[in-house]
């Protein structure tokens, strides 16, 4: 039996995945979360094979997005991972590749796709449907990419998230003054100057979606 964990902090969508995976033999559901502190507590408590979780799931202890997906790399080294996205943006998706992500869906797929990428990565493999794999090949090389720091673009996308500095500087474990700098400095790379500027630049480039 193939046993999987299934995070989003959207009720309709958490009980859609689960739906999903329980039709099929050999996979066990063996827990549910919607956010990352609920997450962290049932990998501490239990033996789980595959974690399908969402990218963005605000709300938790340890945070969402990047930096939870690292820290999920580091504290569960051999486990498997499926995430879940509404984001389009390839710097995003290769910044999750660069972390160690197994496989990564979208969330306007069928929903079939989780089945196959739970056997995929099981099996030590890695998924990715033709919407994500379309998109890293049609994109031409990101500005975005080139000109922010991985941190810089995450920071950002916390800011824009609604979170704020003293939140952002507490799940990263770096100083206010330092989140905040980098704050400042993709604003100026950018040409920001508010943080409604932050988040109608956010949405249109998809960082976050504009449900966030």
């Amino acid at each position: 039996m193939i046993r999987i964990i299934v995070a989003d902090d959207h009720p309709i969508v958490l009980a859609g995945i689960s739906r999903e995976i329980v039709q099929y033999p050999g996979f066990e559901l063996v827990g549910e979360a919607s956010n990352s502190t609920e997450l962290m507590q049932l990998l501490d408590g239990g033996v789980c094979d595959v974690l399908v979780t969402d990218y963005s799931m605000p709300g938790g202890k340890f945070g969402d997005g990047l930096p939870m997906l690292q820290l999920l790399r580091r504290r569960f080294p051999d486990l498997r991972i499926v995430v879940m996205t509404m984001l389009d943006n390839p710097a995003l998706i290769r910044n999750m590749q660069k972390a160690g992500m197994n496989a990564i869906l979208n969330k306007s797929d069928k929903v079939s796709h989780v089945a196959a990428a739970i056997s995929a990565v099981h099996l030590g493999g890695d998924y990715l449907p033709l919407s994500v794999r379309h998109l890293l090949q049609a994109a031409v090389p990101d500005l975005v990419e080139q000109r922010l720091s991985k941190r810089e673009l995450e920071v950002l996308r916390q800011c824009a998230s609604g979170m704020a500095i003293v939140e952002i500087a507490r799940l990263a474990n770096r100083s206010t003054k330092t989140i905040s700098t980098q704050k400042t400095v993709a604003m100026r790379k950018l040409g920001l100057e508010n943080d409604h500027d932050i988040f109608q630049y956010a949405v249109s480039t998809g960082l976050i979606s504009p449900a966030c």
